[in-house]
């Protein structure tokens, strides 16, 4: 199975740009994660096609495209 590519709409790239480097690195090491399986652990579903998943001081929610493999970040909040 091909690795997901992670793209951020404008608002949410914005906000990870603003994040600190601990939270970064954190987020960084989520998105390894999530690229690889968009909906095991720690992704958690919003029962909507949408999914959330927790960082060290934040979280993000995406949704899937399973036809072009991305994962398409709609929301950071850092926390």
């Amino acid at each position: 199975m091909s690795a997901y590519a992670i793209r951020y709409a404008d608002r949410a790239a914005q906000r990870k740009a603003a994040l600190s480097a601990p939270q970064h690195a954190s987020l960084e090491d989520l998105e390894k994660r999530l690229s690889l399986n968009p909906f095991g652990p720690p992704a958690i579903s919003n029962r909507d096609n949408s999914w959330s998943a927790a960082f060290t001081g934040g979280f993000i929610t995406y949704v899937v495209s399973n036809r072009h493999v991305v994962i398409n970040v709609v929301d950071l909040v850092a926390i």
